[in-house]
Parts: structure tokens; sequence; C-alpha cells
């Protein structure tokens, strides 16, 4: 049998590029609820197996109708993940942050921590790879450079746009009065409320960053991937952020 196999370079090609995927959807869903629903299946799928070798019929004809729509149920469960994926294939890896990222992370801390000392809250995102132009149309767009003074004048309680989240693209406020889609209910605990989730929601169909301001505590976190921080102070968000960005300059680097 193994003499009539024939392993040349183009099935080299195609593992490697199997790896590669298998690799990519890994790192898209580690630290998410993702793991637990395909751990849920290979159990579902263990149950399977052996319900055929033992010939209980009754559990293998049940489990055969479940896997029978396999395909569907696989988008149901992992619709966030998938779509995640695809907005980042899809990202232009060219793209730019900020031209000068050490000015821009200092001028954000600077931003965030003016609102935490005037008790007001806010979201403040940060655009990367993935295009968020969808997310424009829902508030006002503008073209603004990223100040304390600023940030401070749109999320000021009496002002008109303090709802919703301000946009930073290249350095500069693209939009703000943003609506952000928002995560679902088990993703956080329950002393958050829909900033938090609007927070971690975007994070989970995006790779922004997105800066949240409590307006009940004061407290500052970061969110991302789909995860939010713990409280930070000045240092420790200029740390995170710098972090982020650094990682997504290098990926960049390696690519070209």
């Amino acid at each position: 049998m193994f003499d009539r196999w024939q392993f040349g370079f183009i099935d080299l090609i195609d593992i490697a590029l199997v790896a590669v995927v298998v690799y990519f959807v890994l790192r898209l869903i580690r630290g998410t609820r993702a793991v637990q629903m395909l751990t849920g299946l290979a159990v579902v799928m263990l149950v399977y197996g052996l319900s055929r070798a033992f010939g209980l019929l009754t559990v293998e004809w049940m489990f055969g109708h479940f896997f029978s729509a396999f395909i569907i149920i696989i988008v149901v469960l992992f619709q966030h993940e998938i779509r995640r994926g695809l907005m980042r294939v899809a990202a232009n890896p060219l793209s730019s942050v900020s031209p000068d990222a050490d000015t821009l992370i200092d001028a954000l801390v600077e931003s965030s921590y003016a609102l935490a000392h005037r008790g007001w809250g806010g979201l403040i995102v940060i655009e990367r790879d993935t295009g968020l132009k969808h997310l424009y149309e829902s508030g006002v767009e503008l073209e603004a450079p990223v100040r304390a003074d600023i940030v401070q004048a749109l999320f000021c309680p009496q002002a008109p746009m303090h709802d919703g989240a301000v946009i930073v693209h290249a350095g500069n406020f693209v939009a703000a009065r943003v609506l952000l889609p928002l995560a679902q209910a088990s993703a956080l605990e329950g002393g958050f409320g829909t900033r938090h989730r609007a927070a971690v929601g975007l994070t989970e169909e995006s790779d922004a960053l997105v800066i949240v301001v409590s307006e009940e505590n004061g407290e500052v976190r970061l969110a991302r991937e789909g995860r939010l921080s713990g409280p930070l102070d000045s240092q420790g968000l200029r740390r995170e952020i710098s972090q982020q960005l650094q990682a997504i300059h290098y990926m960049r680097s390696e690519a070209a």
C-alpha cells in the first residue's frame, strides 16, 4: 500500500497551508468562548463515535441527525469568530495607526484621565487594521486632533455628542457619538454596564482597542480581543496601548 503512495512538493504545500490555517484559527479563538464550544463539540463527537462502536442505535440515530446539519450549527455557534476572522483577512496590512505613535499614546492617556478626574464616562476607540468606517455612519464624522480638551468637550454630559464613542484613526478623531455593538450579557460580570459591554462587543468583531472610562467609579480599562482589562493607572494604560501598537507594527514589518 505504501509503495503506491506518492508524496510530492504540491502535497507539502497543501499540508503547510492547512497547518497555517489551523494555526490562525487557534490564535483567533484563543481565550474566547469558542474554546469551550469546541470542547463541547469534541465531547459530542466522542459520544457519537462510541455509540457507533458499541451499536447504540438510538444514540447513533440522534447524533446522526445532529451532524446532518453540522455546517449550520458551526455557523450559528461561531458567528462572532467567523465574522471577526473574515474582517481580519480583508484588513489592509499597509494601513497605519498613527504617524507618531508615542505622541498619540500620550494624548490618549492624558485624555482618558482628564475624563476620569472629572467623573465623566467615555469610550475611545483606536482603529487598527480592521476598518471601522461602517460605524462612522451611526455617529457624526469629524476631523480633529486627539487632545484632552477636545475629548472633554465631546464627553461633557451637557454636550450633544457625549453619548456613544469616539473613533481614532491615523492620529485623529474621525467620528463621535458612534454606536458600538454590544457584547452578550454572559461575556461580562453583572457589575459592568452598557459602556463596558459596548467596548467588549466591538473588540469581539475587530482588532480595535477601546479605552473605557467609567462614570460611576472613574476607573480606566482597556478592551481588546473580546476581553476587558482590570483598572489601569496612567502608566499601566500607556504600557498596554504601547505593547499593542508595537505588536502590530512588528507584524507589519515581518510581512514586509
